[in-house]
């Protein structure tokens, strides 16, 4: 019997032993420096397992027995954790910690960019690292805002509007860590972000996750940099620049200081970032003493987070802005007497809790408050007078506006669900409270005929001040669902209500990600979206606003019929929100070790898009007026006529080298329609044609390119931005203000962008500092800013405002080698 009971003891070790040894499983947690849970890092075991990390920061390796793997874990925005020896047996819980990336200089040789062939990522995205947006010289290095021209999908427009992914302004969301920071008022960005405190800006376009809403054209989103446990300290342009064109002058000056450290280390940190602008621009071809423009504006960024507990984190944040400005709109064409000056303030004060619930559960809940006000003052009262040779007399607007947004938010991520793959669940909404207050005391304008005589008058007789208000309600679902290492699908659903308007939009989304080949070096992806747009404040408002009433006068000078009155109305009932079909595919291919190509394609179709149509008389032919001026009474009601058409493809090629060093080059070609005459002087359309023409901001073929990289001497170092695109498109009009011929059937020149700077580190006593001498411009290509439009003048077509070559000096200062 002893014999029998030993060889069924042994046959059963024999059979539960592989079983016993299949329970080697690593539940990993990936947190940065501070303890934040880093989502979406990919996590890979030797050759054996790769995947990401969910939205709480962990994975889940299962190996068959015991062994000894390499993990490596990278994830863009920091430094890459390289095969990291692990022993694995039984059941065990590691956390890994991956520093995010700060301030990078030459004797660092580390990547801080994972490669985009990431099956775990299914949106369109392009992603800007806080070092790239400080270390390429752009156009006006201060400014985020131009930061976004790195972009291939992005266009500013001769008013310096910011188109992304051929949309309009207002048709992109917004957001600073997570909270939406447009303009309550417009949906525009109008936001001064210190560069020196982003650590990155993610920008989607077309195919976006079902968590973003109001804003059917893409999103960005901009992160601050965090505070350590060791001080960091940073200043830069502390000198004033010279400008040497036309004269020695003190030229732009944009001052930056930074700090950041521990409040109790290993508890909680702060950052802090303030930025401070003086900008003196030349207006070339206007007389010496007014041919400059001055301003000054400030931006602070305080950032903070706190551990409450191992799985409790609060962060908070306080952002202020001030900018006042002098003499905007000066011109060749539009000399100083018709500009004004333009007052606006902006705060947002935001807090976050996140809470880790245990078992791959998250809860995050958030409470911003925004603060909006702007105030434009003309120099004068004497009326508006638009020549065919340019502007005189003073600008006709005199408005004070204030607008506030409190947004509360919500989401949770819910354990991972095994079932035909993984599934990790989102769900979140979030409650937004906009008010806005108008005050407006316009004056009036004169259309003057080619020779001189007063064609037409509009005056607003009646000042308005008015209050509106309007209460947006979102909800969503979505399901992350890798179903196996080489293929992942996002399904989610949205709803977006509007209060004012009365109308809910449902948005479903799909995309997914596919490896096909077994290297990995390969990612196909694509998707299906249907977005919508916020309603803007200043929309609603239009109603309640001035209404200008308009006289015409015969050649003689004698009036021509009654005076013409202009209302606005909006419908209680019938309205929808905005809506934009999305698609989208592209490819990514590693062709080397760091050398990556792309191909990407975006079809977006917009319906439903707002536009006020004249109803006494819909076929009225477009003006380029500030305001209607209809020969008769008008009736301007809110519609869902507008329709628009985006399509763009795009190649790029990017080689990562040591460090932040590396260089990236994209064309991209795009036509961009709409049905609606854009007028950059009304908040939403005033004419709708029967035909599709272009946008002002159509750019059919644009090239771009940026690099950074090492000289052959030590701590010196080069970088460059190119620009090349078609010239914007402009409409030509005759005496009275009506277009001649097609829309936007006449371009601006091709514009060529050149800039190149070299930099030099060097230590004296013991701080760091960065000297950088560049040129803007390089090679002195004119790219006018201004043409003249009206038919029949002397100087028809002529094109004005040459941008000339601008050298550039930046000063960095650093902390403590």
């Amino acid at each position: 019997m002893s014999i029998v009971r030993a060889a069924v003891a042994s046959f059963l070790f024999s059979i539960t032993l592989p079983l016993w040894a299949a329970d080697t499983v690593l539940h990993g947690r990936v947190v940065d420096e501070n303890g934040a849970p880093v989502r979406d890092a990919q996590v890979k075991a030797g050759t054996l397992w790769e995947g990401q990390t969910d939205p709480t920061g962990q994975f889940t390796l299962t190996l068959p027995k015991p062994s000894d793997v390499l993990i490596s874990i990278e994830r863009e925005g920091y430094y890459k954790l390289t095969n990291q020896n692990t022993h694995l047996e039984g059941v065990q819980e590691i956390t890994f910690v991956i520093n995010t990336v700060r301030e990078v200089f030459q004797s660092e040789n580390v990547n801080a960019q994972t490669s985009p062939v990431d099956v775990g990522q299914t949106q369109t995205e392009e992603h800007l690292s806080g070092t790239e947006v400080n270390d390429i010289p752009y156009k006006n290095t201060h400014s985020l805002r131009n930061a976004l021209g790195m972009y291939p999908g992005a266009v500013q427009d001769i008013t310096g509007g910011l188109h992304l992914n051929g949309a309009e302004e207002n048709q992109v969301l917004y957001l600073f860590n997570g909270f939406n920071i447009s303009n309550p008022i417009s949906g525009q960005f109008n936001t001064l972000l210190p560069v020196e405190g982003i650590h990155s800006v993610d920008l989607s376009a077309g195919q976006t996750s079902a968590e973003f809403g109001k804003g059917s054209a893409g999103v960005m989103r901009v992160t601050a940099e965090s505070g350590a446990d060791a001080f960091h300290y940073t200043a830069t342009d502390f000198v004033p620049g010279v400008d040497i064109k036309q004269g020695v002058r003190v030229g732009n000056w944009y001052p930056r200081v930074g700090v950041s450290g521990p409040v109790k280390k290993g508890h909680a940190w702060f950052s802090e970032m303030f930025q401070s602008e003086y900008t003196q621009a030349l207006i070339t071809g206007l007389p010496n003493g007014q041919n400059t423009r001055s301003g000054w504006a400030g931006s602070n960024i305080l950032h903070g987070q706190a551990n409450l507990s191992s799985s409790n984190i609060l962060f908070a944040d306080f952002l202020v802005n001030i900018n006042n400005q002098a003499r905007v709109g000066l011109a060749v064409l539009d000399p100083v007497q018709t500009t004004y000056s333009v007052d606006s303030q902006q705060y947002l004060g935001s807090i976050k809790d996140q809470k880790y619930l245990g078992h791959g559960a998250l809860l995050e809940i958030g409470y911003a408050h925004n603060y909006y006000s702007i105030r434009d003052k003309p120099l004068g009262e004497n009326l508006f007078l638009l020549g065919t040779e340019g502007a005189s007399g003073n600008y006709y607007l005199h408005s004070q506006q204030a607008a506030t947004r409190d947004q509360v938010l919500m989401q949770g991520f819910l354990p991972k669900v095994e079932w035909l793959g993984t599934h990790q669940f989102q769900l979140g909404g979030d409650l937004d409270w906009l008010r806005y207050t108008g005050n407006f005391q316009r004056t009036g304008y004169e259309v003057l005929g080619l020779t001189g005589q007063v064609l037409s008058e509009t005056l607003f007789p009646n000042p308005a001040l008015f209050h509106v208000s309007d209460t947006e309600l979102s909800a969503y679902f979505l399901d992350n669902w890798r179903i196996s290492k080489d293929l992942q699908l996002s399904l989610g659903i949205r709803a977006d209500r509007d209060e004012a308007i009365g109308a809910t939009g449902l948005s479903p989304r799909l995309a997914f990600s596919w490896s096909p080949f077994e290297s990995g070096k390969t990612k196909v992806s694509g998707g299906y979206a249907l977005t919508h747009d916020a309603v803007t404040l200043q929309m609603l408002g239009r109603p309640l606003d001035q209404t200008p009433v308009t006289t015409t006068f015969n050649p003689d000078g004698s009036v021509a019929g009654t005076p013409a009155i202009s209302r606005f109305a909006i419908p209680h009932s019938g309205l929808s929100l905005p809506r934009s079909t999305n698609w989208t595919a592209s490819i990514d291919q590693q062709v080397w070790t760091r050398v990556f190509v792309a191909a990407k394609f975006l079809r977006r179709r917009g319906s439903d898009g707002f536009a006020f149509l004249n109803t006494l008389d819909p076929s009225a032919p477009p003006s380029l007026l500030p305001a209607p001026n209809p020969q008769s009474n008008a009736l301007y009601q809110l519609t869902n006529l507008r329709r628009d058409e985006y399509d763009s493809v795009a190649l790029s090629v990017r080689q990562m080298l040591s460090g932040q060093y590396g260089w990236t080059a994209a064309y991209t070609w795009s036509r961009t329609l709409s049905n609606a005459v854009i007028d950059p002087n009304s908040p939403v359309p005033l004419q709708e044609l029967t035909t599709f023409v272009r946008t002002t901001w159509d750019v059919p073929h644009r090239i771009v390119a940026r690099g950074y990289g090492p000289l052959p001497w030590k701590n010196w170092s080069v970088s460059a931005f190119l620009e090349w695109r078609s010239g914007l498109p402009f409409s030509v009009r005759d005496q009275t203000g009506l277009i001649v011929g097609t829309v936007n059937g006449y371009r601006f020149p091709i514009n060529f962008d050149l800039n190149l700077a070299v930099e030099r580190m060097i230590t004296l006593h013991g701080y760091r500092f960065a000297l950088r001498g560049g040129v803007d411009n390089l090679t002195d290509q004119a790219n006018p800013s201004g043409v003249n439009r009206v038919l029949g003048t002397a100087n028809y077509l002529t094109f004005l405002g040459n941008e000339g070559r601008h050298f550039v000096v930046r000063i960095r200062f650093f902390e403590r080698h």
